[in-house]
């Protein structure tokens, strides 16, 4: 990491066109790899959409809605990826016209900026990605605060116009999953609702994450949303649904 660090810092002191060519680099880089997380999640939504059928045509509601919730997530997940590889389609081709320092003046304000929004949507899901982009933000950052100076003049980014691309690509993305992803088998819903069987109790074992959701289905009047469930006990989804797995094949909930 230092060494990138280092190669990084010296890519400042390099002349203007030399650090916009690097930056392409990276970011074409960048957006492989998010075209290839796509590729993997879009072949997970196709295992779980089959299994979600499946488990409905066999009248296997439990599972059927396990994995629907799961289907949810996952498109939620694809979507950010998708919608990111988009916005950086739109750096690229926007760093690709700068050729002199007026050019960087008109385009690099916007460019950072939809960088840092990128950054901030990458984090916790593809973190080697949001780490490049903060690289390639320093190095457009410090070509501002070049132009500033040889301009004698504050360069100002627009926060407008960097929200504009990432909603575009958002709109984007979602058009073209419509269009490619199938609907989920109906009726699905994210709402499980369960009760808790009367003879199971709630001491002996200690609060494990099984006990933790029990006693949250009886908290909640016996409906179960899956993801806000996950979220209120700091667990993944994924974690939720093996949990009510267990619990439905111990039969200490049913589906009702």
């Amino acid at each position: 990491m230092k060494e990138v660090r280092r190669l990084w810092s010296k890519l400042r002191r390099t002349p203007l066109k030399e650090r916009i060519y690097q930056a392409l680099k990276v970011l074409n880089m960048q957006h492989r790899r998010l075209q290839q997380l796509l590729a993997r999640l879009q072949e997970r939504d196709k295992e779980l959409f089959n299994s979600c059928a499946m488990a409905k045509a066999w009248g296997d509601e439990l599972h059927a809605v396990l994995y629907a919730n799961e289907l949810v997530e996952l498109r939620k997940l694809t979507k950010t990826v998708m919608a990111s590889s988009l916005a950086i389609e739109q750096v690229v081709l926007r760093l690709e016209t700068i050729e002199q320092l007026g050019d960087a003046m008109v385009h690099l304000g916007p460019v950072v900026k939809i960088i840092q929004g990128l950054k901030g949507q990458l984090t916790n899901i593809i973190p080697e990605v949001a780490v490049e982009l903060e690289n390639v933000n320093n190095v457009l950052g410090s070509i501002l605060i070049d132009i500033g100076e040889a301009k004698g003049a504050e360069v100002v980014a627009s926060n407008e116009e960097a929200l504009k691309v990432l909603q575009e690509a958002e709109v984007v993305a979602e058009q073209r999953l419509r269009e490619k992803l199938p609907e989920l088998p109906t009726p699905i819903t994210e709402k499980l609702p369960v009760v808790a069987s009367s003879s199971v109790s709630s001491g002996g074992r200690g609060f494990d994450l099984e006990e933790r959701i029990l006693q949250y289905i009886k908290d909640h009047g016996g409906e179960l949303f899956i993801s806000k469930c996950a979220s209120d006990l700091n667990v993944t989804p994924q974690d939720v649904r093996r949990a009510i797995e267990k619990l439905a094949s111990e039969g200490k909930i049913r589906t009702i």
